[in-house]
Parts: structure tokens; sequence; C-alpha cells
């Protein structure tokens, strides 16, 4: 019987699904295609608000809190993705995405001046650059480490 429950499901895995998500989370680019990954580490980073929850108080007051700029990166790297998969990259599909309010100005302005030939080029471009960010995140670290005592103790219950 398991009795302690995590908010991020990695009590749900086993040792060997925990093994993969470890070992995937050394590479980014690994990471972002394990779909099991992105969501342990979406939950454990930005977990739901309980409904259930009180209201609020002065050492936690009501509302949620503010998305963790790994999450944000997370969602672009997403919506990059997606773009490239559905091969949707007309010009509205890309104004919306450099639009988009957690997008650097920077790369936003990029992605508003590439043409039909070079969107994917760029597209790619910036996941590798949110790639980048994300893996330097305190969130992203914590995330490993998080899963790394998961996984050991998993092993210490086996002994």
């Amino acid at each position: 019987m398991n009795c302690l429950k995590c908010s991020c499901g990695c009590d749900k895995l086993s040792k060997e699904e925990l093994e993969q998500i470890i070992n995937s989370s050394d590479r980014v680019k690994d990471f972002l295609k394990n779909e099991t990954a992105r969501s342990v580490f979406r939950r454990l980073t930005y977990p739901e608000e309980d409904e259930s929850q009180p209201s609020g108080s002065r050492q936690r007051p009501v509302g949620k809190r503010p998305k963790p700029q790994a999450i944000k990166y997370l969602e672009l790297i997403e919506k990059c993705e997606e773009l490239i998969k559905k091969a949707d990259l007309s010009d509205e599909a890309v104004e919306e995405l450099a639009n988009h309010r957690y997008m650097d100005l920077e790369l936003a302005e990029r992605l508003d001046e590439s043409t039909a030939a070079n969107r994917t080029e760029v597209l790619e471009a910036i996941v590798r650059e949110y790639s980048n960010r994300l893996c330097e995140t305190e969130c992203y670290e914590k995330f490993i480490s998080k899963l790394v005592e998961a996984h050991e103790g998993k092993l210490k219950i086996e002994k």
C-alpha cells in the first residue's frame, strides 16, 4: 500500500518509468519528446489549484499564484512544435505566436520578419532557445532532483 501521495504523480510511476524520465531529462530535447516527463514536470512545477482549499489568508492570499517562467517556456516550445508538426505556417498562425504574451520581443520580431521559406527554421531556433532557457531554470533542476529522490525511495522500498 502506498500511503504517500505526490501532487506531480511520480508516486504512480514505476522505478523503470522514473529512470526513463530521469534519463530523458539529461537532454532537454529528449525531455520534450517524453509526454510523461512533460506532464510530471507541469504538475510538479505548477500544480492545479485544489478547489477544496479554504479561502485566502494573510499568509496565502486568494488567487492563483503566478505562472513560473519554466512553464511559460514549455508552453512556447509546445506551441512552436505544434505549428511545425501541423505545418501551419500561415501568416495568421505565426503572428498569433509572435504576439503571445510570453514571447521574447527579439524572437517575436524575428518570427514576424520570417518568410514562408524560412519559418520552420525560425520556429526551430525559437524551440532551441526556449529549451536552453528551460533547462537553466531552478524549476527544472528541482524537477530532476525530485525525480531522483522518488527513484531512490522506490529502490529503498524494494529492498
